[in-house]
C-alpha cells in the first residue's frame, strides 16, 4: 500500500524570522498537517487492522501464505485422554492427536479443509487389548501398510496390544480420507 502522507505539502521554511508573515501561509501549514495526520490514522488504523498479530490470535482462514521459510516450529498435541465408543477426530484441534482406548471406538471426522486443500491428522492411539476394535467411515481408504485392516471392512482390529501411528488426508473436504500407518507397533 503507498502511503498518501505528503510531506511536501507542509513549507518548512515558513514563516520566514525577522519579517511580517502573511496569515494565509500559516493556514496552508496547517491544513497540510491536518491533512497528512489523517491519512496518517487512517493509514495506522488499516494495518492495526489488517496485520498479522503477535500478541493475539491471528487467524489466516481461507488465506494463501507463500514462499514462507519456517525454522524452529511445533505443532500442537491435542488429547483426547482415554476413549470409548464414537470419537471424533476434529481438523481444527490441530494436526497431531493422542488417545488411548478404555474399549472399541469408531472414528469420525469433522472441519476437514475445502476441496484442493489438504487436510491431514495423526492419531497417536494406544490400543490398550486387541479386543479393542477400531470402526472407520466408510469414506477412509485403508492403505496396504495398516496393521489389522484389510481393506474389505471398515473395522481394523490390531494384531497386538501397543501405541500406533495412523495418518489420514483428504484433498477433497472429507469426502475421500486416505489412511495409512506409519511404522510398526511403537513398543
Amino acid at each position: 500500500m503507498a502511503s498518501n502522507i505528503i510531506p511536501g505539502n507542509v513549507d518548512g521554511t515558513y514563516p520566514v524570522a525577522g519579517q511580517d508573515n502573511s496569515s494565509q501561509g500559516f493556514r496552508d501549514n496547517f491544513t497540510a498537517i491536518k491533512n497528512n495526520f489523517t491519512e496518517a490514522k487512517t493509514e495506522i488504523e488499516d494495518l492495526q487492522s489488517n496485520k498479522a498479530s503477535t500478541n493475539a490470535a491471528s487467524n489466516f482462514t481461507d488465506n494463501v501464505v507463500s514462499r514462507a521459510t519456517f525454522k524452529d516450529t511445533a505443532e500442537t498435541v491435542y488429547t483426547h485422554g482415554n476413549i470409548t465408543g464414537s470419537t471424533t477426530l476434529n481438523h481444527e484441534n490441530g494436526h497431531y492427536q493422542t488417545a488411548t482406548t478404555t474399549g472399541a471406538i469408531t472414528l469420525a471426522f469433522t472441519n476437514l479443509p475445502a476441496t484442493s486443500t489438504l487436510g491431514r491428522i495423526i492419531l497417536d492411539i494406544i490400543v490398550a487389548s486387541t479386543a479393542h476394535t477400531i470402526t472407520i467411515p466408510s469414506a477412509v481408504l485403508v492403505s496396504g501398510n495398516v496393521s489389522g485392516g484389510d481393506g474389505s471392512s471398515d473395522q481394523i482390529t490390531v494384531p497386538t496390544s501397543g501405541r500406533y501411528l495412523y495418518e489420514f488426508m483428504s484433498p477433497d473436504g472429507g469426502t475421500t480420507i486416505l489412511m495409512h500407518q506409519l511404522g510398526n507397533n511403537y513398543i
